[in-house]
């Protein structure tokens, strides 16, 4: 304590602007910014109380303020060490959720089955770090029964303490791919940065095992608590497709197996590896122990997540797949491979943007996804962003026509394109990093065309 008393507060907030009075303000430090600088802002909209850098106290003057200041080495684990704390006051059940892809969609999945018969708590957005999952666990109350959180990283060490600040009674690795290769080096890299969930939860805990995926196997091995395993490929498991019976623009319709049921499900989401997603989020929540028909009537009712193999219908005969919210190779191909399904006799466009933070392998990998899109039946290929060039380069290797590919300055340009190319029956995906933006594809695509109806 650098200055003040003991002190009562009503929350617990990092942004001066939504403080609410009675609250306690902790100032953290980013690339762009600097908590320290709001103080004042803070105590003005009736903050209680600070927590800062113990080097900042004597250089903004924190000695003359009229509340309680606390000084500390790290505000950012100390931000975490007060969610820590609150998360161990409510002994409820909380999931944990982190891999390479489907991470998301599959905490909303555990999300939407869980609130069938449960109060919950998720974390929004991409509140999956270690300043947003502090926020979201401090929003535990007595009228929540269980939380479900997605762990994010691009570092080495932080799923680590993610889970330490969680502590989950359930831990789900959805799979290992190439991912933010940048800043974790290799895909050995990855495996041990995401194994750091397995690794850091209880022996009384239970971990949700891909056995599909050999590295999450790898990193199951030394786990000496209780395993649930699930399986969408035909490996021995507790949870597994059973078998596909319907895709279609509108989702799919499955038989899930359970040790002691076989269950109809019906999943409002298109994607072949949103099967992936879902027989991961049903092996969850039987974890849990919670009624199986909670899964089937939870899955029914999932609501897909914004630019996630989002389906448009435009001029009623031309199908466009907006997965534009992120890409790795592992979802390119997931993403390439679900366009195959639904196009049938009809032909399908890939729309494809960089996908970024994959370091020394970012030319090969792209390359390996252009003759992915040639082994999937892609008809027309279409590029934009730096690694365009190798993305293109690989489908011509795997044979693809040169009038048949086409590389695009900015999406206004691939866009038009697209609409001089596209005829009734056409299925368009588009899909590429979230800093490659390539929803702008979209708008502009819709844009176009509600101005050409607009001339005629």
């Amino acid at each position: 304590m650098v200055k003040g008393d003991e002190q009562r507060f009503t929350s617990i907030s990092t942004d001066s602007r939504t403080l609410s009075p009675g609250g306690l303000f902790v100032a953290l430090k980013g690339e762009q910014f600097d908590g320290h600088q709001f103080i004042a802002q803070a105590v003005s909209r009736g903050g209680s109380g600070v927590i800062v850098d113990q080097k900042e106290v004597e250089n903004i003057g924190l000695r003359d303020l009229r509340v309680p200041v606390v000084g500390v080495p790290d505000t950012l684990r100390s931000f975490g060490d007060l969610a820590e704390f609150w998360r161990r006051l409510y002994p409820l059940p909380v999931v944990a959720i982190t891999g390479s892809n489907g991470k998301t969609t599959t905490k909303e999945m555990v999300a939407s089955i869980l609130a069938r018969s449960w109060k919950i708590l998720k974390n929004q957005g991409t509140f999956n770090n270690l300043v947003g999952l502090p926020i979201t666990l401090l929003q535990l109350n007595s009228t929540h029964q269980a939380a479900v959180v997605e762990l994010g990283m691009n570092h080495p060490g932080e799923i680590k303490r993610l889970t330490e600040i969680v502590s989950p009674d359930v831990g789900l690795i959805t799979n290992i791919q190439p991912a933010h290769l940048q800043g974790l080096g290799t895909l050995e890299g990855i495996e041990a940065a995401k194994g750091e969930l397995f690794a850091g939860m209880a022996a009384s805990a239970t971990i949700v095992v891909n056995r599909d995926d050999p590295r999450v196997l790898n990193l199951a091995s030394s786990f000496p608590g209780r395993q649930v395993s699930f399986s969408v490929n035909g490996e021995s498991a507790d949870i597994t497709l059973d078998r596909m019976l319907a895709m279609d623009v509108d989702g799919s319709r499955f038989l899930l197996k359970l040790p002691e049921e076989t269950l109809e499900i019906d999943l409002p989401v298109l994607g072949l590896h949103h099967l992936n997603n879902a027989v991961a989020a049903a092996a969850v929540v039987w974890a849990l122990n919670l009624p199986t028909k909670t899964i089937a009537s939870g899955l029914a009712n999932f609501k897909p997540v914004d630019k996630r193999m989002e389906v448009l219908t435009i001029l009623g005969e031309i199908t466009i797949i907006n997965d534009s919210y992120n890409a790795n190779p592992g979802s390119m191909a997931a993403a390439l491979e679900t366009l195959r399904q639904v196009k049938k006799r009809g032909r399908g466009f890939a729309v494809l943007g960089d996908m970024l933070e994959l370091g020394d392998e970012s030319a090969a990998l792209h390359s390996q996804v252009g003759a992915k899109a040639v082994q999937e039946g892609v008809d027309y290929l279409l590029a934009l962003g730096e690694q365009a060039s190798h993305l293109l380069a690989g489908a011509a290797e795997a044979g693809m026509d040169s009038n048949r590919f086409t590389q695009a300055r900015d999406h206004q340009e691939i866009a038009s394109q697209v609409r001089n190319l596209m005829a009734a029956g056409d299925w368009i995906l588009v899909k590429g990093s979230r800093g490659m933006r390539m929803e702008k594809v979209v708008e502009h695509l819709l844009a176009e065309l509600e101005q050409q109806q607009v001339n005629v």
